[in-house]
């Protein structure tokens, strides 16, 4: 590996690890939409599956409108 190509890698590894640091800040800052121990989410309020929930218990959103979330950059 070269200079240059340590360098690109380098500033990859920032940009992935800051837009997790700050997915993580937006996951703690909205409450997850719970009704009698159930989940459902904060856009379409379709319950959350329970595949959703193992995958990320911090989950707010179903993995549709999560992804829909991030395109958003929000």
């Amino acid at each position: 590996m070269n200079e240059k190509q340590f360098e690109q890698a380098q500033a990859l590894t920032e940009r992935l690890t800051r837009a997790g640091i700050e997915q993580a800040l937006q996951c703690h800052l909205e409450a997850p939409l719970e009704h009698h121990g159930r989940r459902f989410c904060l856009d379409c309020a379709d319950e959350l599956s329970f595949a959703r929930m193992d995958a990320n218990p911090r989950a707010v959103r179903c993995v549709d409108c999560q992804n829909d979330h991030d395109r958003r950059g929000k």
